[in-house]
């Protein structure tokens, strides 16, 4: 749903001419990426949510070969409605570059992370001076300079950086072992020519993608993946590498449609979405829900974050603690008259718990979800209720 708004409001402005590739591969790689997790949960695409089902419709209707083209001076596009788009030259080479960086990271090597965060910091310094030369922010980015941007601004908060080079040490590792020791008959076999092997996290639409070229095997999973309990990677892994089963799909389906995949993506969106600064929406003040929460379940000891609403929320996710900002933000589909205050004080109740309870790094993998924070969730009066109709509006989005 979310490709097909930024879909449908690019066409209505017009593809700058030195956009149209990345255009139509952002469009068929959601459809694909579509088709894949349909495949995955063994259903068509005509049996999906109708929202979901609509925006499919919508993005395998677009004629990508007569697009509405608007040249465009170098690499900038003003827009009919002023909106300022900006293209960073050479951004996938970047992107490849930090990859690399990140390959050769030794473990516990804390002074090498801290290198690259810095060389990370400097990069992304670079195209916010960019963006603010042009009177522009982050924000104004072509889609892929997005998402490259925002992927390389989320590895240099909290232990990120660290997190996704432990998950691709251990991953590639499982990957070398599973082609050291392939059982007769199965799809491993095909690998025999293979003396190469690269293994990325990196932000895609897809779940993973798997490239063999003898003798090179490239493999890219998705970086929701980075905090992924090992039977989870290992289903990914034994769908590219030994063929889907129906346990492995399953697997796979829950974990991207579980709430950690989901707020792991939302933090690399919310790396470059303006935001509204005002806690005040057009109902709902921020500022009045956090003061009613904190009376209630705090004794007014907790101290108040940053409050913002935001856009970009799927209809898995309506609220998201930021630590390294002390930021808490709250999706604007929850600013309504319709709901029952009950429902935003729940999701503002449950970001402040993340707040109050932060997280757990055990072996390479971080826990902000622990039996102690799940014991206070349920603290909140209408619990029960509130988790209900947060559902019923998922299934409206």
């Amino acid at each position: 749903m979310k490709a097909s708004n930024r879909v449908r409001e690019q066409l209505k402005i017009g593809i700058p001419s030195h956009e149209i590739s990345a255009f139509r591969q952002y469009v068929e790689g959601t459809i694909q990426a579509t088709d894949q997790i349909c495949a995955q949960a063994r259903i068509k695409p005509s049996q999906l949510p109708v929202p979901s089902r609509n925006a499919y419709r919508f993005l395998k209707g677009v004629n990508l070969n007569r697009l509405p083209i608007v040249e465009s001076d170098g690499n900038n596009q003003s827009s009919p409605k002023g909106k300022l788009e900006i293209s960073i030259q050479g951004i996938r080479s970047q992107l490849q570059y930090f990859q690399d960086r990140i390959a050769d990271l030794s473990p516990d090597d804390t002074d090498a992370e801290n290198k690259l965060k810095q060389k990370l910091g400097e990069r992304t310094t670079q195209i916010e001076q960019l963006c603010t030369a042009q009177g522009a922010t982050p924000g104004n980015l072509t889609p892929q300079s997005q998402q490259i941007y925002g992927w390389m601004k989320f590895l240099q908060q909290e232990d990120h950086l660290h997190l996704h080079a432990h998950a691709a040490r251990q991953t590639k590792a499982r990957v070398e072992q599973i082609l050291a020791n392939p059982l007769p008959g199965r799809k491993a076999q095909q690998f025999k020519a293979l003396e190469h092997l690269r293994l990325e996290f990196a932000p895609m639409s897809a779940l993973y993608r798997c490239q063999f070229k003898p003798p090179h095997l490239k493999i890219k999973i998705n970086e929701g993946f980075i905090l992924a309990e090992p039977e989870v990677i290992q289903a990914v892994l034994d769908s590219m590498l030994l063929g889907k089963t129906p346990e492995t799909t399953t697997i796979m389906t829950e974990y991207s449609l579980s709430e950690e995949f989901s707020e792991l993506l939302l933090a690399l969106d919310l790396m470059v979405e303006d935001l509204r600064d005002t806690a005040q929406g057009n109902v709902h003040n921020l500022d009045d829900v956090f003061a009613r929460v904190n009376q209630v379940y705090f004794n007014q000891n907790l101290e108040k974050p940053r409050l913002a609403w935001s856009k970009v929320y799927s209809n898995r996710k309506f609220g998201h603690y930021e630590p390294s900002r002390d930021r808490v933000v709250i999706s604007l589909s929850l600013d309504t008259d319709q709901l029952p205050k009950d429902v935003i004080e729940f999701v503002m109740y449950h970001e402040l718990l993340h707040k109050v309870h932060g997280g757990r790094t055990q072996n390479g993998r971080r826990r902000v979800h622990t039996p102690e924070f799940r014991r206070d969730e349920r603290q909140f009066k209408n619990y029960s209720q509130a988790q209900r109709q947060l559902e019923q509006l998922a299934r409206k989005l």
